[in-house]
């Protein structure tokens, strides 16, 4: 099978990141490796008992970062919407007679496009039990801007200027202020509260060398997005808190401003989406909120 027209498709038609692309490719070659191993040249042999064998050897496998057997419901959902896809791009470009399979899949291996923001009690738990501080200051980072872990990589040491502004009431307001390129190549900037910034001075004050990347690896050389979701892991285990993903530190960045009634159009604009529509997938708003928004809408009713 000839992954690379729909991989290159990915990449100059719908404008998906490396990072992005890399992932079809890796979920991609996985399956593959299942299809020569047991005799399926080519999709039209694809069918509702293959893709029931497919599932079973995604759940046999050895998973040696969290010391089991199988793959997760989310790790299996995310390859089957990856073989989906290239389905589909085959069914419109090659063979408009090919069947999907895996359109009529259950529910269960459907990608949940809800929100995963992490509870705030395991988020303060994880931020206190780091005592590495340049580890801190990674996920401080990520829940103070909502960048995407293939952005906060590529930053470097110079990426963050700070900004003083002084408030109607004479107070100095002390601001980050970076910017990135995201998806589709578009620039935009983030954001940085003042707390975030103190953990970036002192990271860089122990900094003694003169290397430009802003996160370092053991080896001396820029973290890669795999390293950073490592180190996300390892202090996850050693605090015993829940395998928590990097992206779910991007859902909880929206769900804090979204609930903090910021408005929906700059919360937008801080997550570097094209659409509201693609926001409102990362938020989610909670009870509290929603009284406070009704009970406020009924006052104004009344009067």
């Amino acid at each position: 099978m000839n992954f690379e027209p729909f991989l290159n498709h990915l990449a100059s038609y719908k404008k998906c990141s490396p990072q992005t692309v890399h992932a079809y490719r890796s979920d991609l070659k996985q399956f593959a490796g299942f299809a020569s191993k047991h005799g399926i040249i080519g999709l039209d042999q694809l069918n509702h008992v293959s893709v029931r064998l497919y599932i079973d050897d995604m759940r046999s496998k050895p998973n040696p970062r969290f010391i089991a057997t199988g793959l997760s419901d989310a790790s299996i959902a995310r390859r089957l919407a990856a073989l989906s896809s290239y389905c589909e791009f085959i069914r419109a470009t090659v063979d408009h007679t090919l069947r999907n399979p895996l359109k009529e899949l259950s529910n269960r291996w459907k990608r949940n496009k809800d929100a995963k923001p992490v509870d705030e009690e395991t988020l303060d738990a994880l931020l206190a039990g780091i005592t590495n501080e340049r580890d801190r200051f990674i996920f401080s980072l990520f829940l103070s801007t909502g960048l995407r872990v293939s952005e906060l990589q590529k930053l470097n040491r110079d990426s963050i200027s700070i900004q003083e502004t002084t408030e109607p009431d004479g107070s100095i307001r002390t601001l980050g202020v970076g910017e990135v390129v995201g998806k589709g190549n578009k620039r935009r900037q983030f954001l940085v509260d003042d707390g975030t910034l103190m953990l970036y001075a002192t990271y860089l004050c122990r900094r003694e060398d003169k290397f430009e990347a802003l996160f370092l690896s053991e080896r001396k050389t820029r973290m890669s997005v795999r390293a950073i979701q490592y180190t996300l892991s390892s202090w996850c285990r050693k605090l015993d808190l829940i395998h928590i993903n990097v992206h779910r530190l991007r859902h909880s960045f929206a769900t804090r401003l979204a609930n903090s009634n910021i408005n929906s159009m700059v919360l937008r604009d801080l997550m570097g989406h094209s659409s509201l529509s693609t926001t409102q997938r990362y938020f989610k708003l909670t009870d509290t909120t929603l009284a406070r928004s009704y009970f406020s809408a009924m006052e104004f009713l009344k009067n």
